[in-house]
């Protein structure tokens, strides 16, 4: 699916689909084109018109490429990472967004509906924030990169949630979350170094003194936040493996006092059922066997052989 917005001077806006090039070919002006879903012959041709280099263009159909920014001669191609779906719990759902920022023009090209690309759609200042391509490219990896950093800002609590509900109660649903969502934040940091070498490589394309001082501090705002991401997912990525540790501390701790207890109760009964076993015994000839009160003495020397070990095992604090 391919939609066109186009706007000129007198920030007269146009809304259609690829023939609205032509409207920009002749009138000048600028062009966002944004391209959603698999790239056939027919959209290749049409990129290519605008000087997109065939290179370009196989990084672009490949849904894993690494962030990255590319300078050519005529326009700047940037690969970014954006999102198709962002829900609680770090649930998200990234996609690859690829932009080229030309003299006049800007192309988005996704594989699925994009949460930034949509945002874009629908705000009011679109016309006269199209006027300056590389501001409007900014913008778009701006607003990705806060979707990203309200996920990261919303774990936060969940993680306060997580290492309380682990100190009362841990279970192994809450382990298995621990472990997802420190999954997640090993895949979500590799590609937030990449946005903040991508956004540094950025400051050393666009920031031109004769340009606005506004592009500027864009420019610089994004570099903060993809920074911030960085450093926020990895220290949420060692905080998930302290609690992952430490649930496994707790447990550990659990079953040993479980087997201390079976240890106290095995050492007592061993010797008492020794001796049971051996006046057990079914022979003619065992000494003892014929004391009146044999029985009465055997269980007050078994009695006292309990008592006596444990209160050793007390003085020893064993439970």
């Amino acid at each position: 699916m391919i939609r066109a917005h186009w706007t000129n001077s007198s920030l007269e806006r146009s809304i259609g689909d690829e023939s609205i090039i032509s409207q920009w070919r002749d009138n000048g002006g600028w062009l966002w084109l944004d391209i959603e879903g698999a790239l056939d012959e027919e959209t290749k041709s049409l990129l290519q018109s605008f000087g997109c280099h065939e290179l370009a263009l196989k990084d672009v159909q490949r849904d894993r490429h690494p962030p990255k920014v590319e300078w050519f001669q005529d326009h700047t191609f940037i690969i970014f990472r954006g999102l198709t779906e962002l829900g609680d719990n770090l649930n998200v759902k990234p996609l690859q967004l690829s932009l080229f920022v030309g003299d006049g023009y800007v192309i988005t090209i996704h594989s699925r509906p994009s949460l930034s690309v949509q945002q874009h759609c629908e705000r009011q200042d679109l016309t006269s924030l199209m006027t300056n391509p590389q501001r409007f490219a900014l913008s778009i990896l701006h607003y990705s990169a806060g979707l990203f950093l309200e996920a990261l800002l919303s774990f936060d609590s969940d993680l306060i949630r997580s290492e309380d509900e682990m100190l009362e109660h841990g279970n192994d649903q809450l382990l298995k979350d621990l472990i997802r969502c420190r999954s997640q934040l090993r895949k979500l940091q590799r590609n937030f170094n990449y946005h903040e070498t991508l956004a540094k490589e950025l400051i050393t394309l666009w920031d031109d003194p004769e340009e606005t001082v506004e592009l500027t501090h864009r420019l610089r705002d994004l570099y903060d936040r993809c920074e911030r991401l960085a450093s926020l997912s990895a220290q949420q990525y060692e905080i998930c493996g302290d609690l992952i540790d430490g649930y496994f501390s707790l447990s550990a701790h659990e079953l040993n006092n479980t087997m201390r207890i079976l240890t106290v109760v095995t050492s007592i009964f061993v010797p008492l059922g020794f001796l049971a076993g051996l006046y057990g015994m079914n022979f003619d000839y065992i000494p003892e066997l014929h004391i009146p009160n044999g029985y009465f003495i055997l269980l007050g020397a078994m009695a006292t052989l309990a008592t006596a070990m444990i209160a050793i095992f007390k003085a020893k604090r064993w439970f």
